[in-house]
Formats: structure tokens, C-alpha cells, sequence
């Protein structure tokens, strides 16, 4: 890889001499060619979609383009963290994102600005966290190395076998944007540790510094929550092993006041997005979440042999890659950051394999599911472990022509694997634009046969009621344009359901009451995720909030809350809630406000980030 850099180098120059490029020309020009180049670089795993933007065939199907429309809509309707999804679980309410990371779909909500088509949004959402990833995998690499090899590492980083595998088999969107957001995560925290920047940078650099860390931190929390139970593990272990290395360079008060602020970055981050996960942790025992943890699921069933992660046409990791961090890490072993980056890779290799099964009977870590899922942390560690070809490039030249081999390699096997491309097929077409907003109406176009009213095995419905409301128990939805579209399929899709998705049209009623003597209509400002009803009756009478419930709704009958031990005591037997009302003229108004102890909670953030303030404002004095 030096040799790389060095015929490179000689090339350009003799280029610049043979055209008459002055050096202070050429650097303006390889300036802007390497900016010119990032961008396409750092698009590497999307270009094929790119290429042919229609959804891929992925394990999770239209899961994230019908979550993120649902998710966008509700932001549209004045909600900044949407948590329930009213129209889900066949119109009885889903509370999705009380229990499911928001992070990519934030995102994709705040890119719905620029365009209303749900298959763009996504591919607009992969390509700025493709950017992202990019940019902080050249700012990493650059730190030690000059542009082009920088370049060279982005290319890298973005071939990695699990970007690739999650991208267009898994398609879990989430998991991949932790892929694209830890380069940064490396980044801040080598400049929080670097001995030798320590002394010379100034500290409001070193503020900006920590305060970038925690921000990539707290995005990454958001993003899914192998990034909440591992990411503090990676990082704390990463840092311990960097300034252990460093213990000739710096004093020992020193290396003690970057593992605070390293572990104060992490708590701050940590309490930025405890909206999300302490939400998960505190309302998880009231719902089936033990469906996608026990039987085949138990993570300690699930670990990987070396063949699943080092040579099969899915390897989660692949041997190229290996081979090339594990020397790199080798080589530049001399570097405390590039022996401690090695140091974690291995450890994280050996938690995917039979070695590693102890370690996934303890809880929490035994919700993951995957071990394999682990691979998340390898693409960027890799590119810290490889600048040890550079790092160590004074010594064992046949290591160096091993790296240059091995790197090609892995190209050249990223470029073999994964240069195929596979459309998600629906009613023998790809699906795209329209079709997918019918796909978002009827869920049951791409995967009959298996529940749909969730999008998932239903695991966040209460636990607490002898049984949920049925799946088609409400309503077919009405969508001229979509009957219009798959007209000519309409035989075939009866067949192939059991069911005729356009003989039962009906709206939605979101309040209603059983008894004769009540009418109800909505009020203006009624919306899914506001109801606002009023209703009227001679005689006392119930009316039913046609939602189920969960800790966090807020019910008011003509301004008056009810108390949440009220609203439990009159459940129904399936969870739907109801609300007993005297004769006269009513109004009723409903929506989910969120999880218990949310002001108490958003108090701890504010005195946090206070805290946080008062340790930086006092150090910049």
C-alpha cells in the first residue's frame, strides 16, 4: 500500500511536470479531484440501486418505505417524536416506535421536503448516510495518512461484506446507518485521545471535539439498539486500550481526564436518547416481546461457525477482510489507537463464534438475536486497523506487499459477490413509485399468507388481555387509484389471499358507541393521531376508543384528563378503551402523549447538558 502511494505520487508528477502544472496548481487541482471523487466513493454500496431504483428484494421487504411514510405523516401532523401508529394492527393502534429505533426514520422524515415518492425518499436517506459514512471514514483515514490512500480506505469501508449484506439481503436500514455513523464515532474519540494533539490543541478545539462525539453517539443510540448495549462497550474498551498504550507520552493526570470526558461523552449521549431507550426498557415487560427473543431466536443458538463469517457467498465478514485487518493491526501494532482497534476487532470476531456463546446467556445482550449481528463495528474498525500498513511502514516489506495483495483481494471479492443486484418482485413487476403506495394500503400485495396488520410478529401488542382485536376486524381501506392500478390482477390476488381486498370497503370510525340513543361525529382538528369526537345521548351510555391501550395515552372527556388507573379500569376485554358518559352533549378527545415519567425524564437531559456546559465553560477559561 506505500508502494501504491508512492507510484501514485511519482505519476502525478510526472503528469503535472509534462503539462506545466506549478506545485501550488497541482495541489489545487488533486484538491478539488479528491472532492470530486468522495462523493462518488462514498455512494459505492448504493450505485447499483442507484442504477435501477426500484426496491431491492430484501428480508425485510417494504418494512422501512411503509414505516417511514407512516412515521413522516404523523411529524406532518405536528407530532416530533411519532411513538404510535393508529392505522396499524387493522386500525386498533400499534405502538411501533414506543418499542422500535427512530433514528433512520427522522431522518427519512426530515428528506420528505424534497420528495413525496416513498422509493426516492429511501434511496435520498441511504445516500446521505452513504455520505456521512464517506466523509467521516476520509476524515478517520486522513488523520494519518495523505488523500489518495484516504481515498483508498473510504473505498474500503464502503466494500466491507455486512454494508453489502445489510444493504440488499437484510435490508435492515437501521443497522446500516450505525454502519455509516461509527467512522465518526472513531474519529472524535481519537481526537479526544491523541497524545500528540493534546498538547498542542487549543481547547476549544478539544471541546468541539467531545461535543461531536456525543452528538455521533447519541444519533447512533437512536439508530438501533445494538448501538445502545455495545456501542458504550466498543468505545470504553477502544479508549482504555488506546491510552494504556500512550502511558510514555502523556502524564497520568492527562490519560485520567480523557477517560472522563470519554466516559462523560458516553453518559451525556446516553441520556440524549434514554427517550428512546429507557422508554424500551420500561414499558417492554407489558408486551409480547418475548416472541422475538426465546425458541429460534435465543441469541446463544444463533452463533456464527468460521465458515458463515470468513468464506460463504454470505460471509458476514469474509477472509480478505480479515486477513487485511488483522495484519494491519499487526504492523502498525507500535500505534496505540491501531493496536487497540485490532485488539477490539479480534474480540468482536471471537464473540460471533462458539467461543463467544457464554457471553450471550447474559441479559441484555442476550435479546440480540445474531451475534453476527456484531459485524455492524467491523467496516470502520477495519479502516483504523489497515492504516497500520501505513503506521508501520519501516518495517517487514513482505507484510507490506501481503497488505497491497490482501487489499485487492478484498476488492476483488467484495466486487464478486456482491455486484448483483435483485428487484423485489410483486404481481410480476418491480415495485416502485405507485406500486408501492399500494403496497402501503394493502401489505398483503407483497406477503400473503403471513400477518401483515404489524409489519412484524406482533411482539409489541399488550400482553395483559386475554386477545387482541382480529386482523381484518375493522376495515378494507378505500383507494380508487390503487383498485384502478391492480384491476387486472384482481382474480389472481383473491386467489392467492383468500380474500377479495375491494369487496368490503368501509371508513374508519375511531369512536363509536353501541348504544341507539349516542351519535358522535369528529370535531374540527380531528386527525389519526389527535381523535377529537363529540357525542350526544338522552341516556347514559359508553362510547369505545376504537385503540388498544398502553401506559402513555391521554384521554380528556370536555377538558377533563382521566386518570390512567381510570382508563385501565374500564378496558375492554381486548385492550380497546372506553369511556362511560352521562346524557348530554360530550366531547372526547385522545391521543398517545407518550410514556410515563417523560417530564421527569427531559429534567435529568436539561440538568445534563448543564452540567455538561458548566465543565466545558469552566475549561475555556
Amino acid at each position: 500500500m506505500p508502494l501504491f502511494q508512492t507510484l501514485g505520487a511519482g505519476a502525478m508528477q510526472t503528469g503535472a511536470r509534462a503539462f506545466g502544472v506549478t506545485p501550488a496548481r497541482r495541489w489545487t487541482w488533486l484538491t478539488l479531484g479528491v472532492w470530486a471523487a468522495l462523493p462518488v466513493l462514498s455512494l459505492l454500496p448504493l450505485w447499483s440501486n442507484l442504477l435501477n431504483p426500484v426496491l431491492p428484494d430484501v428480508h425485510d421487504y417494504f418494512r422501512y418505505a411503509v414505516l417511514s411514510s407512516h412515521f413522516q405523516e404523523a411529524m406532518a401532523a405536528g407530532i416530533w417524536y411519532p411513538r404510535w401508529l393508529p392505522e396499524f394492527n387493522a386500525g386498533y393502534g400499534y405502538p411501533e416506535f414506543v418499542f422500535y429505533q427512530p433514528g433512520y426514520f427522522f431522518l427519512n422524515s426530515l428528506l420528505a421536503v424534497l420528495t413525496d415518492d416513498l422509493l426516492w425518499r429511501q434511496l435520498l436517506t441511504l445516500g446521505t448516510l452513504c455520505l456521512i459514512g464517506g466523509l467521516g471514514a476520509y476524515r478517520l483515514a486522513r488523520t494519518f495518512v495523505d488523500r489518495l490512500p484516504a481515498l483508498a480506505l473510504v473505498v474500503l469501508f464502503q466494500a466491507a461484506p455486512y454494508v453489502h449484506f445489510n444493504l440488499y439481503v437484510r435490508g435492515d436500514l437501521s443497522e446500516w446507518m450505525v454502519i455509516q455513523l461509527l467512522p465518526w464515532v472513531l474519529h472524535w474519540s481519537w481526537c479526544l485521545l491523541a497524545p500528540v494533539q493534546r498538547a498542542t490543541m487549543d481547547m476549544r478545539r478539544r471541546a468541539l471535539c467531545w461535543s461531536g462525539l456525543t452528538l455521533v453517539l447519541a444519533a447512533s443510540f437512536y439508530s438501533h439498539p445494538i448501538a445502545v448495549l455495545f456501542l458504550p462497550l466498543v468505545v470504553a474498551l477502544l479508549g482504555l486500550l488506546t491510552l494504556a498504550g500512550t502511558e510514555h507520552q502523556a502524564p497520568l493526570a492527562v490519560r485520567l481526564r480523557s477517560v472522563f470526558e470519554l466516559g462523560g461523552a458516553l453518559l451525556l449521549a446516553l441520556a440524549l436518547a434514554s427517550p428512546y431507550w429507557f422508554t424500551v426498557a420500561q414499558l417492554k415487560p407489558l408486551v409480547n416481546a418475548q416472541i422475538a427473543s426465546t425458541g429460534a431466536w435465543e441469541t446463544w443458538r444463533n452463533v456464527s461457525s468460521l465458515s458463515d463469517l470468513l468464506f460463504d457467498d454470505q460471509a458476514f465478514l469474509a477472509a480478505p477482510f480479515v486477513a487485511l485487518a488483522l495484519l494491519g493491526a499487526w504492523q502498525g501494532r507500535g500505534h496505540p489507537l491501531i493496536r487497540a482497534a485490532g485488539l477490539v476487532y479480534l474480540v468482536l470476531f471471537l464473540a460471533m463464534l462458539p467461543t463467544g456463546g457464554w457471553f450471550w446467556h447474559l441479559y441484555p445482550f442476550s435479546l440480540m438475536q445474531f451475534p453476527w449481528r456484531l459485524a455492524v463495528f467491523a467496516p470502520a474498525l477495519q479502516v483504523v486497523c489497515t492504516l497500520g500498513f501505513w503506521q508501520g511502514s519501516n518495517r517487514h516489506p513482505v507484510l507490506r506487499w501481503l497488505g497491497l495483495t490482501l487489499g485487492l483481494l478484498a476488492l476483488t471479492w467484495s466486487a464478486w459477490k456482491y455486484h448483483d443486484f435483485r428487484a423485489l418482485d410483486v404481481l410480476g413487476e418491480p415495485v416502485a413509485g405507485a406500486q408501492l403506495d399500494c403496497i402501503k394500503i394493502y401489505p398483503s400485495l407483497a406477503r400473503p399468507y403471513t400477518n401483515l396488520a404489524t409489519l412484524d410478529a406482533r411482539e409489541w401488542l399488550p400482553a395483559r388481555f386475554a386477545k387482541n382485536p382480529l386482523e381484518r376486524a375493522r376495515h378494507t381501506p378505500v383507494s380508487p387509484t390503487c383498485e384502478a392500478q391492480l384491476a387486472r390482477h384482481r382474480a389472481a390476488l383473491t386467489g392467492n389471499l383468500g380474500v377479495d381486498l375491494f369487496s368490503n370497503r368501509s371508513t374508519l370510525d375511531w369512536m363509536t358507541s353501541d348504544s341507539p340513543h349516542w351519535r358522535g361525529r369528529p370535531q374540527p382538528g380531528h386527525s389519526p393521531h389527535a381523535l377529537n369526537y363529540r357525542f350526544a345521548g338522552t341516556n347514559p351510555g359508553v362510547v369505545v376508543i376504537q385503540q388498544i391501550y398502553l401506559p402513555g395515552w391521554s384521554v380528556q372527556v370536555d377538558g377533563l384528563a382521566l386518570a390512567a388507573t381510570t382508563i385501565e379500569e374500564q378496558l375492554l376485554p381486548d385492550g380497546r378503551m372506553q369511556v362511560r358518559l352521562a346524557a348530554g352533549e360530550h366531547t372526547i378527545t385522545a391521543h398517545y402523549d407518550g410514556p410515563p415519567g417523560s417530564t421527569q425524564r427531559n429534567v435529568a437531559i436539561g440538568l445534563a447538558l448543564l452540567l455538561a456546559a458548566a465543565y466545558w465553560l469552566r475549561r475555556l477559561r
